[in-house]
């Protein structure tokens, strides 16, 4: 089964991506923002990753180049 993080600050935006990948076959993980996203990336690996750009904390292009450091 492949693993997705989904990132957005959006709570509805989420829930219809993650009810969509799920039922595709993706197991899902959900943050809130980049900072979280980070946090989880250090603690898991992930086969794919849909990060909003615009989100509290930290953004999208600043939370992927965080990412990117340690992958």
């Amino acid at each position: 089964m492949y693993k997705l993080l989904v990132v957005d600050d959006e709570p509805k935006i989420r829930e219809v991506i993650k009810e969509y990948a799920e039922f595709t076959g993706y197991e899902v993980t959900e943050a809130a923002d980049g900072m979280s996203a980070v946090g989880l990336c250090k603690l898991n690996d992930y086969d794919l990753i849909v990060m909003d750009i615009m989100m509290p904390k930290l953004d999208g292009f600043t939370a992927w180049k965080e990412i990117k450091k340690f992958k």
